[in-house]
């Protein structure tokens, strides 16, 4: 009958009706799916009959004018009344095509992605920033704003895309502000401006100032270097003679080589270190990656090797790569360099002026720790590499600095990753401007027994890949390391 109701066909008489209903139920039971309204009705009302013996009230029936009609009865409020069951289904079917459905036709989204209710879109480290947005989901179930996270780099004149619909779109800095930075030789300038320059390696415009600040220092080593250049590219290593001997092209800027330094497996080490500008401060995180050099260290050597050379994804180097929060010295190192980031506040004033609750910059540094513990910078990239082309690295330095730049950006919630605040507003540089989380002072279990993870990779396609784990027991720091090699394809 419910099925013959919902077409709109009903049977010939009442008493086919009576039937028809009796019949299902010795049939089937009193088991079923009862939502139609008329059923529903048809069977209590007979029920009631067979509780009273009567066949049904005197009541006209208004097709046929007869008294005793139980087509009234059986069809009662008509076949197109829904009952609360269909309310309910609906419901619940119009919330589910509500919340899915423009989610999988990404309407109002523009080209931005979603993973639960965080929206983001990124031109660089796309993987590393999917992989962050679900570890984000993950720790905020029930996150639900309209905000999209944006990291979009628009150089060679860029611009970002539809993000469609939305209640805060994060960006980051502009390169109108951002670009001298970048620029080896504007920053060497603004570092002078602001009387910051010993904040960075010493570094000059020419062989004559080269020379001249160095007369009394004859086995001093520089670095020739191309200001627009990054990741080692371009670079020549040349001693006082060399600079007496050629006049360099006027491109280049000189770099004096930091050559007292404290070294790991007697060889030298860079460290990559990365910062977030939010709202005039300076945050550090705890991740990083340092680089370790293939060669043994010798500080008057201009071999590229020894003192320049980060070829770890060379099958035939022996370079290769620790995440910085691995290693047992990072406390120290971290803090030596927030002391030169807020020594360098002053000369970052216009960027941290340009950043606020939606403009951010995610800044990657390179820093050297000189034998006295002291850390002396060398470049910033306003624009990091945010990944390796490694599993281990990516998911353990990239994907984890990414989640934590997210959920400050987006929920204004500072994670322990973020072990250094540098406050901008304090530029004069006599109150504390830095403070540091209770982890990156006080030992915990696992600096009892610190451990270094080394990547040692494939070829430069990254096709082959060398695992190299470090382990270094406390108290046998003397014997030197051992290593466990592992190797896969």
């Amino acid at each position: 009958m419910h099925l013959l109701a919902r077409h709109g066909q009903r049977p010939k008489t009442a008493h086919a009706e009576v039937h028809l209903l009796r019949m299902a139920q010795r049939r089937c039971g009193d088991v079923g799916f009862v939502t139609s309204a008329s059923h529903v009705t048809l069977r209590r009302r007979l029920e009631v009959c067979g509780a009273r013996g009567v066949r049904g009230e005197q009541s006209r029936c208004s097709r046929c004018s007869r008294g005793l009609c139980l087509r009234a009865w059986a069809w009662g409020p008509g076949p197109g009344t829904a009952s609360s069951g269909d309310l309910a289904l609906g419901a619940v079917l119009l919330a589910f095509l509500g919340t899915y459905v423009p989610q999988v036709l990404r309407l109002g989204q523009g080209c931005t992605w979603q993973v639960d209710g965080f929206r983001y879109f990124a031109n660089r480290g796309r993987q590393a920033f999917s992989d962050a947005t679900h570890a984000l989901a993950g720790k905020y179930p029930g996150y639900r704003d309209d905000a999209v996270f944006t990291y979009f780099d628009t150089f060679g004149g860029e611009t970002l895309p539809d993000m469609g619909s939305y209640s805060r779109l994060v960006q980051l800095i502009d390169r109108g502000v951002t670009d001298v930075y970048d620029h080896k030789r504007g920053l060497e300038l603004r570092l002078r401006e602001f009387g910051c320059s010993d904040v960075f390696a010493a570094t000059y415009f020419s062989s004559a100032e080269a020379l001249q600040a160095t007369s009394s220092e004859l086995d001093a080593l520089f670095f020739a270097k191309l200001p627009e250049q990054s990741g080692g590219r371009g670079i020549r290593v040349l001693r006082r003679e060399d600079l007496q001997r050629e006049e360099l092209p006027t491109e280049y800027i000189i770099q004096r080589a930091v050559q007292d330094l404290e070294l790991i497996d007697h060889r030298k080490f860079v460290i990559r270190y990365f910062f977030v500008v939010h709202q005039k401060c300076i945050y550090l995180h705890e991740v990083g990656i340092v680089v370790v050099h293939g060669e043994k260290y010798d500080r008057r050597s201009v071999d590229m090797g020894v003192q320049a050379k980060h070829d770890w994804y060379d099958d035939s180097s022996e370079t290769y790569l620790i995440t910085l929060q691995s290693a047992e010295q990072a406390p120290r190192w971290r803090k030596a360099i927030a002391a030169k980031l807020r020594e360098a506040l002053p000369a970052l004033g216009p960027l941290l002026d340009s950043s606020g609750s939606d403009r951010y910059a995610l800044v990657g540094g390179d820093a050297l720790i000189q034998s006295n513990g002291e850390a002396k910078l060398i470049e910033f990239n306003m624009y990091p590499n945010l990944f390796v082309d490694q599993e281990v690295v990516d998911k353990q330095v990239y994907t984890i600095l990414l989640k934590d730049v997210m959920e400050l950006l987006l929920l204004g919630e500072r994670s322990a990753g973020f072990v250094w605040t540098i406050d901008g507003d304090r530029r004069d540089g006599t109150a504390k401007t830095a403070k540091t989380i209770p982890k990156d002072e006080t030992p915990e279990i696992g600096n009892l027994f610190p451990h270094e993870t080394r990547f040692h990779f494939g070829n430069k396609y990254g096709y082959r890949y060398g695992l190299r784990l470090t382990w270094r027991i406390m108290g046998l720091s003397k014997l030197g390391y051992k290593y466990l090699n592992w190797g896969y394809k």
